[in-house]
């Protein structure tokens, strides 16, 4: 059997950190998850289309805006951008881009980029093509109101380590089991709730004592063998503190699911 973690950071700090500072470090996968499929139904992105990727940086893990955020951002919004300066000062090239939309909302933002008197031909012209690509992806987030790093900027960041957004398999687990989901325990009387704890539990074998314990996690781990499904099943039956116990053990659950094509 697995060991459980150490205890973990009690909730309304580690929501704090979150919310506050934006540091997913403490989240498990299933709550990072999570988090990111709420970012990206609150600005109407595609999950799917992984518009954000995670950023590791002094201990602290957020997120970031991939070329498909913007992108689909400027689509949805019907943002026009316009490049209203370039200048070159001192080694430095800067690019202002002015984004509008429809309703009248206008913003403001740049890209800047090296550009020493020593860099020419194609690498100079390529240097000054991704300074417009900052300053159209800045605004564009701005716009929207997005205070995060765009993909063009985590490149000259030093340490920066990268990761992808989550996979298909990920977002569905996670989509399955989304908190909106009502608690079991919310809908029923508590004789009820110990009913069908006692229904989702195995039935123990002829050799085993009636009075046998058999474990939350252990029901868990028996639920995932079977699939996918029955694990998402069994997590939405369970009450509110027994969602947040399983939700410390959840790396594990996956990685029991069977394999594609056995039993």
């Amino acid at each position: 059997m697995s060991k459980l973690p150490a205890q973990a950071e009690p909730v309304d700090r580690l929501l704090e950190r979150v919310i506050i500072g934006g540091d997913l470090a403490g989240l498990t996968p299933l709550e990072k998850t999570k988090h990111y499929i709420r970012v990206c139904h609150s600005v109407g992105l595609n999950a799917n289309t992984q518009p954000f990727a995670y950023l590791k940086l002094q201990g602290k893990e957020t997120l970031y805006a991939t070329k498909g955020a913007t992108d689909q951002l400027r689509q949805i919004h019907s943002i026009s951008i316009e490049i209203v300066a370039r200048e070159l000062v001192d080694g430095i090239y800067t690019v202002r881009a002015r984004s509008s939309d429809p309703t009248g909302r206008h913003d403001e933002d740049e890209g800047i980029v090296p550009l020493a008197d020593t860099v020419k031909g194609e690498f100079r012209t390529n240097l000054m093509m991704k300074c417009v690509t900052k300053a159209k992806r800045r605004v564009t987030l701005s716009h929207c109101g997005l205070g995060m790093l765009d993909e063009s900027e985590i490149e000259s960041i030093r340490d920066a380590k990268t990761e992808p957004g989550p996979d298909a398999k990920q977002l569905s687990l996670a989509e399955e089991m989304q908190d909106e989901i009502p608690d079991y325990a919310e809908r029923s009387t508590p004789n009820q709730d110990a009913s069908a704890s006692a229904a989702a539990a195995p039935t123990p074998s002829p050799l085993e004592p009636a009075a046998a314990t058999i474990s939350l996690e252990d029901m868990a781990r028996e639920a995932a063998m079977r699939g996918r499904d029955q694990l998402v099943k069994f997590f939405n039956s369970r009450n509110s503190k027994e969602k947040q116990q399983l939700r410390k053990i959840e790396r594990d659950l996956v990685e029991l699911y069977p394999t594609e094509g056995s039993e």
